[in-house]
């Protein structure tokens, strides 16, 4: 009876870990993009780069190169710098709102995209209006007129602030309350988000098909979801403390019932 008590109560803790993940399938469709809609942007602009004495093309998807590099180089920086000024300032480090503040660093990110986008059409608005014979659009602008490929650094960088407070968070999390039989089950669901995040992703481009629109859109999108994070985070917060004691508290009772046998 224990052992099935026990059971039934690993899985509703493991139930309640599970629902941590129900937005994360938001972030993970604005983050995908960077390898689709993303390179779709870089593509209309210029990548021409003078270095060295020599020119070098910069491809559209060669970009998506520095968010593993910011990944490396990011993550020692937030775990000895960016934590620790966060509480010396005053600011929680608790999981629920690096969790918040990640997703809304994500949506930032497109916000910055948009703009970008926005001032891509204006470069070929100017050029038509100085250029009455021509008639450009973004999609047939001169590459070489066009705002320079690097300028999507920033949001690169942004994205990836937002995937270390995020998908790193919601995985120490997960496994730091999942019962230790079910930690399996958090790899697996988590994984899961991202499937779901990319058929997120095929139902909302359907909406407009104006790629600034749509920047602002799935920004709004994850913003939505961070609230619903914390809603969630809210909920299962105190039965997952409660449980997590219990656990330890008969973890005690085990070692000083041993420690009683020995002394016998």
């Amino acid at each position: 009876s224990s052992g099935i008590n026990a059971e039934y109560g690993e899985t509703r803790q493991l139930w309640r870990v599970l629902a941590v993940f129900i937005p994360l399938p938001f972030f993970w469709a604005l983050f995908d993009q960077q390898s689709s809609r993303w390179v779709l942007q870089a593509r209309l602009m210029n990548g021409n780069l003078t270095m060295f004495g020599g020119q070098f093309e910069v491809k559209p998807d060669q970009m998506q190169a520095l968010n593993p590099i910011f990944i490396l180089a990011l993550i020692p920086v937030f775990e000895s710098v960016v934590y620790p000024l966060m509480k010396k300032v005053g600011l929680p480090t608790s999981p629920t709102f690096r969790i918040i503040l990640g997703m809304t660093i994500t949506a930032c990110s497109f916000v910055i995209c948009g703009f970008l986008q926005i001032a891509m059409e204006g470069k070929v608005s100017s050029w038509n209006d100085a250029h009455p014979g021509d008639n450009f659009t973004i999609d047939n602008f001169p590459k070489n007129e066009q705002i320079h490929i690097l300028t999507q650094i920033p949001m690169i960088f942004v994205i990836t602030c937002g995937e270390i407070l995020t998908s790193i968070t919601v995985l120490e999390f997960a496994y730091s309350y999942a019962p230790p039989s079910m930690k399996s089950v958090c790899q697996s669901l988590s994984l899961l988000t991202t499937a779901v995040g990319n058929l997120v992703v095929i139902i909302f481009s359907k909406v407009t098909d104006k790629p600034t629109y749509l920047f602002f859109m799935w920004a709004a999108i994850v913003l939505l979801a961070a609230v619903l994070q914390g809603f969630i985070c809210k909920k299962i917060q105190g039965p997952l403390d409660e449980y997590r004691l219990k656990e330890l508290e008969g973890k005690n009772d085990g070692v000083e019932l041993k420690e009683k046998d020995s002394a016998v």
